[in-house]
């Protein structure tokens, strides 16, 4: 359907839009490979692409949540692996700049302006294995030495990890003279030994986000790489800062079921069957699909917009409320387009030859991002009525 945007908006859909078409072609070899899109990489520093948030009074783009979510969208259109990998960076890169937004901190405004002005790529993880707190007490642990602290456990998910300049994460430091405190960091992860990244990323899609897990195994951190301390025990507003990047995971799901549906209307416009005497667009049980399709879309495009364009005027908590049910709506949404994708082409969207099946395969990790719909829906029903996640859940929204 027809969107309207304001011109900056459409300056940033743009540029997205001009990517997207020379990455779709590489798409399927890069997925048939397993093979991190490098070429694609290239080109997002080029464009400048990997600092369109990055505020401009620091070297950025500075495109707001909404301009972001719509450039995003658009980009995954061309290649929906591409387009998750660097949602990573924007989600990391975040991370800094609400520190920045916060505190004014000068050791973040360099961070800031260093990835700006070297196109570096941020990335990490803060996901851990059989761990469903890991804002509240990462399993990773710190202890503290002379200069710095000393780093072990395992992340997973470290998507485009094989691409990074500067690798988040963080680590509960149990025996802090405050208490148990949460270290955030941020370290070079070619210039810090005992960081070592897994060659495990063997997926059913997103083969090409190369989103391997990582260890750290007696990896020293500087104290001038931790940005930011936080009690693990107690309620802290700074939890916001971590809001809006499970949120912006929808943005790239929805793109690829955009262009489920668009290859579906080109395919099946002038497609013939015999005996028909008109192509198989004609057909109520292609155009009803097709209609339906155009309904999943615009309305997951409604609520994840509604809530990117509200984030700096609702209240945290209320906003945490829309802004999950907004993804779980794009995600499951997103899904079932390309399942009637795929049903409206029928026995051709099974061969590798039709772009579909990796849409198909691609659009199924959306699925497996944290908040999961069954969390959200546990999640929206508990603080509809004030009850706490869990047993552990010290107030992180």
């Amino acid at each position: 359907m027809q969107q309207f945007h304001t011109e900056r908006d459409q300056k940033f859909i743009n540029l997205a839009a001009t990517l997207a078409e020379e990455f779709a072609p590489r798409a399927a070899k890069y997925d048939e490979d397993a093979a991190f899109p490098y070429e694609n990489y290239a080109r997002l520093r080029e464009s400048g692409y990997t600092i369109l948030t990055i505020p401009e009074e620091l070297g950025g783009l500075g495109a707001s949540l909404l301009q972001r979510v719509k450039a995003q969208e658009r980009l995954a259109e061309g290649c929906g692996a591409t387009s998750l990998a660097i949602n990573m960076h924007f989600n990391v890169l975040g991370i800094l700049i609400a520190l920045w937004e916060k505190f004014k901190d000068p050791k973040v405004t360099a961070k800031i302006q260093r990835v700006a002005k070297e196109r570096l790529i941020c990335g990490g993880s803060g996901s851990e294995p059989d761990n469903s707190i890991i804002l509240l007490r990462p399993r990773t642990v710190a202890k503290r030495v002379d200069g710095g602290w000393i780093i072990n456990g395992r992340k997973i998910f470290s998507t485009q990890s094989i691409a990074i300049d500067l690798y988040f994460a963080e680590a509960t430091w149990e025996d802090a003279p405050q208490g148990p405190t949460i270290l955030t960091f941020f370290i070079p992860p070619r210039d810090t030994p005992g960081l070592v990244f897994k060659d495990d990323w063997n997926t059913m899609g997103m083969r090409a986000s190369a989103s391997r897990s990582s260890e750290l195994k007696d990896a020293f951190i500087p104290d001038d790489t931790v940005v930011l301390q936080r009690s693990a025990t107690k309620r802290s507003e700074i939890s916001g800062v971590f809001l809006r990047a499970p949120f912006t995971i929808g943005a790239p799901y929805i793109g690829i079921a955009v262009a489920a549906r668009n290859f579906v209307v080109e395919f099946m416009r002038d497609r013939p069957r015999y005996p028909l005497k008109k192509p198989m667009s004609y057909l109520p049980s292609v155009y009803n699909k097709v209609g339906e399709m155009d309904l999943l879309i615009e309305t997951a495009r409604a609520m994840m917009w509604k809530a990117a364009a509200e984030v700096e005027v609702e209240n945290p908590r209320s906003w945490a409320r829309k802004s999950v049910a907004a993804r779980m709506v794009a995600i499951e949404n997103s899904v079932k387009v390309v399942d009637l994708a795929l049903r409206t082409v029928g026995g051709s969207s099974y061969f590798k030859k039709l772009p579909l099946e990796r849409y198909f395969r691609d659009v199924r990790a959306g699925l497996f991002h944290p908040f999961d719909s069954d969390e959200t829906l546990e999640f929206l029903g508990k603080s509809a009525f004030g009850i706490p996640m869990t047993e552990e859940d010290t107030g992180l929204l």
